[in-house]
């Protein structure tokens, strides 16, 4: 069902998009120069004391405990002891109180560097994560109060981050003009031993990236001090994972996709230390001293340059040293996307005039995505009658909720409803037994085709790199379903559009260091917290439902084991009748052997 000449046209703009993105790639931005040497600024050993001093007087620090306000109490003293105007910001979230802490010490312009921290405790004592990230809040404020400034310091520490950081997303609201936030440095697990991963985080919560001239110049800071930049940059397949599903534990997750230029500089890597190796022994003070010192270098090369790092594209992907703006990879996506969705609609109108049933079909595809919406429905019943746990609205540390035997059987129920409803819709079973065509017809690959093609239009606009990671699956299955070939090459190509998905999964398995089951969970608590969107959810769905349908019509064709002809049903008259046709159709006359110029006989 499918014209080879119309789908090999309809690549033309694909190889011209892919021209202008060859063509569109760039230097990185430049970073702003270092400051002064911060060595005998920030004190290692003395921020360490206040580690335990935080310790000593609030070991448990966790959400909505008087640990977690005494801390506040100390940092807000602290603050305005050292010449900071303080705020303190009391609000709610879900019945608790929390308390954000601010301090501003104005400089000679509007302009502003932001320090964040979260306060709230993930764990007890956690002195490597939030004890020291508090104390290095206070270290800073120490050594800047003896300093005159170019531009406005704002110390922030932030409540909630365990709840999704609703601290962090209250303090982007209330920046004000977010062109005059030179840059936001988010400190994090800074008293860890080791790093699990890079030491600077740049991702978001959408398909938006932090800052590359303020990534480069805190790699500046990082190397000057701790003898590494921050760790290597990620492939660019796997940048393109992870731009597909945007997921950022972390601060400067949900700081990011407000405009601000932010990053993170975790101690530790992405991820959080494991709670074992929270406690005060496990606390480096020479490492954690050359963090601070990293930190207070970005804040001294920031307040001496005339202007805010260069920011560069808000999405792009970084490719031997140079960068892929996101735009680029958008128009490719939608230049890929044109042949699948030409040739399908072809194939469609192809179907109904030769009057194979398509309506039916695409019933019968709606049918297969049903039983993933209800498995959606159903986690999202469970988290409302509290039998799964309520995912906030940013993603968390994996290590925050963890597997356990709950959370396994609440992944149990949704997939036993899934396959419920699909044995319900798509067999006999609601049917009485009355038999339904075969799925090798003409008409369900018209369906499938089209409906996925109009899925990968959707994801488009909601997010090009995921509608780019749909572009294989697209042309895979949809060669499948409707091109004329064998069995066996039917049943290659639909395992290998299921190549992106796995190659995403396999991502967030590594940076995130999950399982497969661990990562299921995952998908779960981003579903029901609405973290992934739920626009991309239902496009989720979908696909997951039109890749059922391919393999039941791969399935199909294995079993009448020949490829169907792609003519059905006598051949359509001629379009025009005129006397060249009257002519063939009643053959030459009788007793005469041709005919010659003029109508004579020869």
């Amino acid at each position: 069902m499918i014209e080879p000449r119309l789908y090999r046209a309809a690549f033309l703009p694909a190889l011209l998009a892919v021209v202008v993105a060859a063509f569109s790639l760039e230097n990185r931005p430049r970073p702003v120069p270092q400051g002064l040497a911060a060595d005998v600024l920030f004190d290692g050993t003395s921020a360490s004391s206040t580690v335990n001093a935080i310790l000593q007087d609030a070991s448990d620090r966790r959400l909505g405990t008087p640990g977690d306000a005494r801390t506040a109490a100390r940092i807000a003293s602290a603050f305005h002891r050292y010449g900071f105007t303080v705020t303190t910001d009391r609000f709610g979230d879900e019945g608790q109180q929390l308390v954000n802490v601010v301090g501003r010490r104005p400089g000679l312009s509007r302009e502003e560097i932001v320090l964040v921290a979260s306060r709230d405790a993930a764990s007890v004592p956690d002195a490597t994560g939030s004890a020291a990230d508090s104390a290095a809040l206070i270290e800073v404020a120490r050594t800047l109060s003896g300093r005159a400034a170019n531009k406005t310091i704002v110390l922030a520490s932030v409540d909630g981050g365990t709840r999704g950081e609703v601290g962090a997303t209250r303090l982007a609201g209330q920046l004000g003009d977010t062109s005059l936030v030179s840059g936001v440095v988010v400190l994090s697990n800074t008293g860890a031993a080791r790093s699990r991963g890079p030491l600077l985080v740049d991702w978001s919560n959408d398909p938006t990236r932090g800052s590359l001239g303020l990534r480069r110049t805190a790699a500046d800071s990082l190397r000057n001090e701790l003898g590494i930049d921050g760790g290597p940059e990620a492939t660019p397949a796997a940048q393109l994972a992870r731009l597909a599903l945007p997921v950022a534990p972390g601060a400067q997750g949900v700081l990011i996709p407000q405009g601000l230029p932010a990053i993170r500089l975790s101690g530790s890597g992405e991820l959080a230390p494991p709670p074992g190796r929270r406690r005060s022994r496990d606390l480096n003070t020479d490492r954690y001293g050359a963090i601070g010192r990293a930190t207070l270098r970005i804040v001294s090369a920031l307040d001496a340059s005339p202007s805010r790092p260069a920011h560069g594209p808000s999405s792009y992907v970084t490719v031997a040293g140079s960068v892929l703006p996101g735009w680029a990879l958008a128009l490719v996506a939608a230049a890929l996307i044109l042949p699948a969705l030409t040739a399908s609609i072809d194939g469609l109108a192809r179907a109904s005039r030769r009057r194979q049933p398509v309506t039916r079909w695409l019933v019968w595809l709606g049918a297969g995505v049903l039983p993933f919406v209800a498995g959606l429905g159903l986690a999202e019943l469970l988290v409302m009658v509290g039998l799964a746990k309520d995912a906030p609205p940013a993603p968390l540390d994996p290590g925050a909720a963890p597997l356990d035997g709950r959370a396994t059987a609440n992944l149990g129920a949704v997939a036993l409803v899934v396959v419920l409803a699909w044995l319900l819709m798509r067999t006999s079973v609601l049917r009485r037994g009355r038999p339904r065509p075969s799925a090798s017809a003409p008409g369900a690959g018209c369906a499938v085709a089209v409906a996925l093609s109009l899925v990968a239009v959707v994801a488009w606009f909601l997010n090009p790199f995921l509608a780019l990671a749909l572009v294989l699956p697209l042309h895979c299955w949809m060669l499948a379903t409707m091109a004329d070939i064998r069995p066996s090459a039917r049943a290659w190509l639909a395992l290998i559009g299921v190549l992106p998905a796995f190659a995403i999964a396999a991502t967030y398995m590594h940076e995130l260091s999950l399982g497969p089951v661990d990562f299921a969970w995952y998908l779960f608590l981003l579903g029901t917290g609405g973290q992934a969107g739920l626009g991309s959810t239902l496009v989720g769905c979908a696909v997951l439902g039109i890749f059922g349908s391919v393999v039941a019509i791969v399935v199909a064709h294995m079993r009448s084991g020949t490829p169907k002809p792609e003519r059905v049903g006598p051949p359509p008259p001629p379009a025009a009748v005129g006397p060249a046709t009257r002519l063939e159709r009643a053959g030459p006359r009788p007793g005469r052997s041709g005919w010659s110029v003029g109508g004579r006989a020869s």
